[in-house]
């Protein structure tokens, strides 16, 4: 019994090994392809959707802290907001609003103003952004 007991021991400790070492190269990585995508398309006219956005500079280094502002315009006049930071890896998550006609104001120090107006439907994949820096 002992032996079956610390046999089993050994296995768990040898597969949660694997896993620490799967979760930490995976931490490590910071390729856009291995962040999930949490965006969500509205599924109906002035239907409820999310903005997963992507920002970097014109080197392709992620832009932290830049403040996203989300507005929606909805179809019925009422207008909704949503906005969020970006992290260390150039990502922000929005929460998720009624979807209207879309307008995102994207604000970074060291950087210049980005205004952009987006499609709705095309919100199923993260919106990448390029921020130029000031001369």
């Amino acid at each position: 019994m002992r032996k079956l007991f610390f046999a089993a021991l050994i296995a768990a400790a040898t597969a949660s090994g694997a896993l620490a070492q799967e979760v930490a190269s995976n931490k490590s990585a910071n390729s856009d392809s291995q962040i999930p995508n949490m965006g969500r398309a509205p599924r109906e006219q002035d239907g409820v959707g999310r903005l997963d956005l992507r920002v970097v500079d014109e080197a392709g280094n992620p832009v932290n802290d830049a403040y996203a502002f989300l507005e929606s315009r909805r179809s019925n006049g009422i207008e909704c907001a949503s906005w969020n930071w970006t992290d260390a890896r150039g990502v922000s998550v929005l929460p998720p609003i009624h979807m209207g006609k879309l307008k995102l104001v994207l604000k970074a120090k060291g950087y210049q103003t980005v205004k952009l107006n987006i499609d709705a439907s095309s919100l199923d994949q993260p919106v990448r952004v390029t921020m130029v820096r000031k001369k």
